[in-house]
């Protein structure tokens, strides 16, 4: 090895572990804006707190990583035009109509504004989110090798559809998807605080009312009414009550002990952002369809196409079928007055 290229290999590594140095750097600090990101859309207060940063970063890096995780899994950019709706399967089954699909698209305020802003492009990048629903309905259909009209079927919709963070390439779309998937969860932990924080005031309620009807029915055994009534009924309605007071007040006590003190609300976003994976979630969804919508089974002999999708799940309930797709300008709906 001569001495220039030894001199050389000297500064490739030390600008190597310059650039190492520079991404490691950029990855801390957007570990920090995420963690104070976090902070505050849920409880600014938090930060009176001297340990938040610390207990939070486990949690926030393994939350980003997930919504990396998941971006990457999305399938590549569709096109979702004019032409695509008459050739492409997928297309026509989410759109029932051309001009359906073109108006999901133009009424988006956010893609109205990016082709303003952007003169020159012919196209943006979007990520497409629908529900698809499913219904039976009674169609004709071969039944026993004998064509009937009232043979149910699962009919197969795609409504509510939403376009968001358009782009001008698949990339800039996937890193936008990326900040889009991580405030999902820190809305969905805000949401299930927000719900353990109700859940309380709602005990308490039930506890100051159990109170006042348990002095009531206290006043009327120690009152002239016995003496007319049914003593055992009264006693049946105070040890009722009372009952009702001891299982409610237990179910105060441990809403308390979960969510009172700020180290409390940390603990709830530790453990609601330490665990993304069981929050949001893709799952590959097939379907054999025909051109009507119809679910086919396998084993059927009509024709159709099979659709592989992709389905977004937050929470419990919250499912949406994912698609990125390519919007093109020249297929804008404007109005002509």
């Amino acid at each position: 090895m001569g001495w220039q290229q030894f001199v050389s290999g000297i500064r490739e590594k030390h600008q190597q572990r310059k650039a190492d140095k520079a991404a490691t750097r950029a990855r801390e600090q957007e570990l920090q804006a995420a963690i104070e990101h976090v902070v505050e859309e849920i409880n600014p207060q938090i930060r009176a707190l001297g340990s938040y940063r610390k207990k939070l970063r486990p949690c926030v890096a393994r939350t980003l990583a997930h919504c990396s995780d998941l971006v990457t899994r999305v399938p590549g950019a569709v096109d979702v035009n004019r032409k695509s709706w008459g050739r492409d399967p997928m297309v026509k089954a989410f759109f029932s109509r051309v001009d359906e699909m073109r108006g999901v698209f133009s009424r988006s305020k956010e893609v109205r504004e990016y082709f303003d802003q952007h003169a020159d492009a012919e196209y943006c990048y979007v990520l497409l989110s629908m529900e698809r629903k499913e219904r039976t309905v009674l169609g004709m259909g071969m039944q026993d090798e004998v064509l009937r009209r009232d043979v149910k079927q699962t009919s197969v919709s795609f409504t509510d559809h939403r376009v968001v963070k358009p782009s001008s390439s698949e990339s800039e779309l996937r890193n936008n998807l990326v900040q889009r998937a991580f405030d999902n969860l820190i809305g969905y932990a805000l949401e299930q605080i927000t719900e353990l924080v109700a859940a309380r005031h709602s005990l308490e309620e039930q506890r100051r009312l159990l109170e006042m009807q348990l002095k009531v029915a206290r006043l009327r055994h120690k009152s002239l009414i016995p003496l007319v009534g049914d003593n055992d009924s009264e006693s049946i309605d105070i040890n009722a009550l009372r009952e009702r007071q001891e299982h409610t007040g237990q179910a105060l006590d441990q809403a308390r002990a979960r969510l009172t003190t700020l180290e409390d609300y940390l603990d709830r976003i530790t453990e609601l952002l330490g665990d993304p994976q069981t929050h949001l979630r893709l799952a590959p969804v097939s379907l054999r369809l025909n051109q009507m919508n119809i679910k086919l089974d396998e084993q059927s002999a009509e024709s159709g196409q099979t659709l592989e999708l992709t389905e977004a799940t937050l929470g419990e309930d919250l499912k949406r079928i994912l698609l990125i797709a390519r919007f093109p300008r020249n297929d804008m709906l404007y109005d002509s007055s």
